[in-house]
């Protein structure tokens, strides 16, 4: 008898306080995570150790807690949701249909909800039915900061008058092909214009991208003097006006042009503004001259069609999570096996 793979793949990491997803390069049966930290200190009081196989609850497994007083190791389950997920980004399945009770104004608006336990820092969540904050209905946006059981943050959206009720839905992944078209929330009136993205971009100086920026009324959104034009990214991560760093700097002079203005409520209908990559400015993205400040240069071929899908094990961080806590060094195995 005969198994295609039958083994072990292993790991470490620092941890940085949030989820961490291991990329594997096969299925696997069980993981082992030991966070070396806490095994090393004395009289820690949390996880120690955790464990998952192939049957167990999304989002659960073991855990081995040492306890303060004598740093011998405990038994018992991971609380719901914060363990381990075994995940295949080729499977865009989005998370259930959840309530939202409001949205407030100000910048990085803030989604008020009973229900937390799914989401992290980072993911991604799309809006429905809203009453009120309509204009953001079927949008994607990047979770900034979240309450635990109260509230999450919409971390590059700018202000706009509340919603008071609506629902959202986790999104798993990103779309697996990159380079990906994404949401515009903001563009500023400048020499080198300043774009601000809905959802974490991704893109790369050099990157060619072409500007979609419809009519929704006749003020929103407004600069379609940009509609259908193409620009070179000649920078990222520059701080917007709310101090936003999810942003590409174009080589478009916008000083001239009618204001961008995101849509009311009232104006639901339309046509997001987006940017869709369309190619690469070779000579931009291999001379470090043109850069500020001057990096090294860019994969040429940073602008391919590439199916970025990965499977692997998503492992939940916190003190009873197998991904720690902030700086927590941690090993893993995880491993493929016959079954009988």
């Amino acid at each position: 008898m005969s198994v295609a793979f039958t083994g072990t793949f292993q790991g470490s990491f620092i941890s940085n306080g949030v989820a961490r997803f291991i990329p594997l390069p096969t299925d696997v049966d069980y993981m082992y995570v030991k966070n070396r930290t806490v095994s090393y200190a004395a009289g820690a009081g949390t996880g120690a150790e955790f464990f998952w196989q192939r049957g167990m609850t999304d989002g659960r497994g073991t855990i081995y807690t040492k306890t303060a007083a004598t740093n011998a190791l405990t038994v018992g389950q991971i609380v719901a949701n914060t363990g381990f997920y075994l995940t295949d980004q080729s499977l865009q399945v989005s998370g259930p249909v959840l309530t939202l009770t409001a949205i407030a104004t100000g910048a990085s608006p803030v989604v008020s909800t009973t229900t937390t336990a799914s989401l992290n820092n980072g993911d991604v969540v799309r809006i429905f039915n809203t009453t009120g904050a309509q204009q953001l209905g079927g949008l994607d946006f990047t979770i900034g900061s979240i309450v635990a059981g109260t509230s999450f943050t919409l971390a590059f959206m700018r202000s706009i008058v509340a919603g008071t009720g609506g629902t959202f839905r986790k999104i798993p992944s990103n779309p697996i092909f990159y380079p990906r078209r994404r949401f515009i929330t903001k563009i500023s009136n400048a020499t080198q214009a300043l774009v601000t993205l809905s959802v974490t971009h991704g893109y790369v100086i050099g990157q060619k991208i072409r500007f979609i920026i419809p009519v929704a009324t006749a003020i929103a959104y407004g600069m379609t003097e940009l509609n259908g034009v193409d620009a070179t990214i000649i920078a990222i991560g520059v701080a917007d006006v709310d101090g936003v760093t999810n942003t590409i700097t174009v080589d478009i002079d916008t000083s001239g042009f009618t204001a961008f203005a995101f849509p009311l409520t009232v104006d639901v209908g339309f046509t997001p503004a987006q940017v869709i990559p369309v190619g690469e400015n070779t000579a931009y993205a291999l001379n470090p001259v043109f850069m500020t400040p001057p990096i090294v240069v860019q994969d040429i071929l940073s602008d391919a069609t590439v199916n970025t899908a990965q499977f692997g094990m998503l492992l939940m961080a916190g003190t009873g999570s197998p991904a720690g806590v902030n700086l927590d060094v941690i090993d893993w195995i995880a491993g493929k096996s016959w079954n009988i």
